[in-house]
């Protein structure tokens, strides 16, 4: 089916059913999971293959699903960006370019229903859960050939796919394989394949309309059924046209001093800030890896071996891995020296809230936490230092690694990528070695120990660049409180990076919570509620408020200028029930992220 298919396609390609040729004379469709772009694409580039092989139609489908984990705002956003790009360019080259978001009275079951008029469907290969489970599920119900594409990588996953216990074997495993595809350029196709004409089993959203109106963009995204309490990084545009500005100006004036500043988190231009671009599949490694080669640098050397061997060691190791997320994957010298330390006493065990939420006992450590939480993003060389100091503020291995993944994932631009996944697990032992002696809790796991990483670096200008406004720099919100649903609402901002003031209202509302009474919170909210509950015996609104307040008022920016804006209290004519009040945090958390989405965010022109 696939003999046609040049060397540097079929290379990349996996049959994901066993039906083997195609039959239909309906679309060639692309289904676009994680590599959003069209240039260097080769999912696109297989696809327009086939139809021009068999003189089929073509489109691009792009969905955007809620169930991927830790949706919220901050992502779907990004995946707009992205929509706006990928529709502008599609455009540009003729050809068909659809999205579909996921959302109230839109759920219709799109892929079955394409599964059964298609072709064949072409999608990009992403080896995570929940999205390969759905290529299976597709696949094993789809009538035409479901393939995967691997447009990650600059080794192909199919071609190589195995689990390498370390990064200098994976090196030394694929070096003729990574010299050859260094030096050839990835060849454009000049024909253009027919565009699609028929019916689709789902009403398109309009991008100009929609998602290139700001106020229209958030009405969208406010129908979904995400997490609003993690904003959007205003600062961090997605999409593949910027994605190519960056690189494009890094390869000119940065990529020279990698090599030396690389390790430096207090410098923030010694490194080129793009892993979030290679993780939503905005920039292709194939051209990265390629431009930077040709420099013969020092410094392009090492950026390379990041990008080719650390990186692309994560995703083949991923690839072999039947349950990428299990603790079973670390070695077992690792394992058994967790087992050994498992009931040594901890420095101090920590509620999930307070480490959710910057309040552990390093300051270090709280403004790299602070980093993801505002702007999504952790310097690399901390990455190791933060993950490190989890097992002593938790009781065990599987909870460490939970709350690790957890962090980085709802937080981190460049999170829910094989990348991450490897970065948490190697944190606890995966791909090292013992180091002895042993010590309490790390046992003979290598030690990273945040006074040292404090001490050789500059951290009063590392700490001046987290705290940086994530909005406008006149911006500052008065919230008056009334209830915990306004307390709740008004620390996310805090959270989220904005210079917040909380004024008490005096017919502040106390009443007696109970665990059932939690259970009426938005999903999102339960488990930071239930954490500020778990260590008190008190069990009114009032703790509650008091815990949630704490802080908020401590803004670490200063605003010359402010332009003040006032988030009032809820007006009910009846007074609310404590059910009431906790079901209403999903709707104040809205109403708050839509101003805050209105004076923050810029769609493209």
């Amino acid at each position: 089916m696939m003999e046609f298919l040049p060397e540097h396609l079929v290379e990349r390609c996996v049959k994901s059913n066993n039906v083997n040729s195609i039959e239909s004379k309906g679309p060639v469709v692309v289904w676009l999971k994680s590599s959003h772009r069209f240039h260097e694409n080769p999912a696109i580039d297989v696809a327009k293959h086939f139809a021009i092989q068999h003189d089929l139609e073509m489109f691009v489908y792009q969905g955007i699903d809620e169930r991927y984990p830790h949706s919220s705002l901050r992502h779907h956003n990004m995946l707009l960006d992205a929509a706006s790009d990928m529709a502008k360019i599609c455009r540009e080259n003729d050809v068909s370019y659809y999205l579909h978001v996921a959302r109230k009275t839109h759920r219709p079951k799109v892929l079955f229903e394409l599964a059964k008029t298609s072709s064949i469907i072409i999608t990009d290969l992403f080896p995570l859960p929940p999205w390969n489970n759905w290529v299976k599920n597709i696949a094993s119900s789809a009538s035409c050939p479901v393939l995967e594409v691997d447009c990650h990588c600059v080794i192909p996953m199919p071609l190589f796919g195995k689990s390498v216990d370390r990064p200098f074997k994976f090196r030394s495993a694929t070096k003729k394989m990574r010299k050859l595809r260094l030096d050839r350029h990835w060849p454009a196709i000049h024909s253009v394949p027919r565009k699609f004409e028929g019916e689709l089993p789902f009403i398109p959203v309009d991008i100009e309309k929609v998602v290139n109106n700001r106020e229209s963009r958030f009405q969208l995204l406010q129908q979904c059924e995400i997490d609003p309490t993690v904003f959007p990084v205003w600062e961090q545009k997605g999409g593949e046209i910027v994605a190519l500005k960056k690189w494009d100006s890094y390869l000119k004036d940065g990529i020279g001093g990698y090599s030396r500043r690389r390790n430096n988190a207090a410098d923030q231009r010694g490194v080129s800030k793009l892993s979030y671009a290679f993780h939503y599949g905005f920039l292709s490694p194939m051209k990265v890896a390629r431009e930077a080669s040709a420099l013969g640098t020092k410094s392009a050397e090492k950026y390379l071996d990041e990008l080719l061997i650390f990186r692309e060691h994560a995703w083949h190791h991923i690839y072999a891995c039947s349950d990428p997320y299990s603790t079973q994957n670390l070695p077992t010298w690792a394992l058994d020296s967790w087992r050994e330390t498992e009931d040594d006493v901890r420095p101090s065990i920590l509620p999930l809230h307070r480490l959710e939420y910057s309040e552990s006992s390093s300051k270090l450590w709280n403004y790299c936490q602070k980093s993801l939480t505002r702007h999504g993003e952790l310097h690399n060389n901390l990455r190791m230092t933060w993950g490190k100091a989890l097992p002593r503020w938790t009781s065990n291995l599987e909870i460490s690694l939970s709350i690790s993944q957890m962090l980085n994932d709802k937080y981190a631009l460049d999170g829910r990528d094989p990348s991450s996944v490897v970065g948490v697990q190697w944190c606890h032992g995966l791909f090292d070695r013992p180091f002895y002696p042993s010590v309490p809790v790390m046992g003979i796991i290598r030690k990273r120990e945040i006074e040292t990483h404090e001490s050789r670096l500059d951290t009063e200008k590392y700490y001046r660049y987290v705290n940086r406004l994530n909005s406008a720099p006149d911006q500052h919100y008065v919230v008056k409180v009334n209830s915990v649903c306004e307390a709740y609402a008004a620390r996310v901002l805090k959270d989220n990076g904005l210079s917040v003031e909380i004024i008490s209202s005096e017919n502040a509302m106390i009443d007696i919570i109970s665990k059932r009474d939690i259970k009426s919170a938005p999903v999102w909210a339960r488990d930071r509620l239930e954490s500020i509950l778990s260590n008190t015996n008190e069990t009114d609104m009032k703790t509650l408020k008091l815990s949630l307040s704490s802080g908020v008022n401590n803004n670490e920016q200063s605003l010359l200028s402010p332009s003040v804006i006032t988030l009032e209290n809820f007006s009910d004519d009846n007074v609310p029930t404590t059910r009431e009040i906790l079901g209403k945090i999903h709707n104040r958390c809205w109403d708050f992220a839509k101003v805050v989405w209105m004076n923050n965010s810029k769609i493209p022109e």
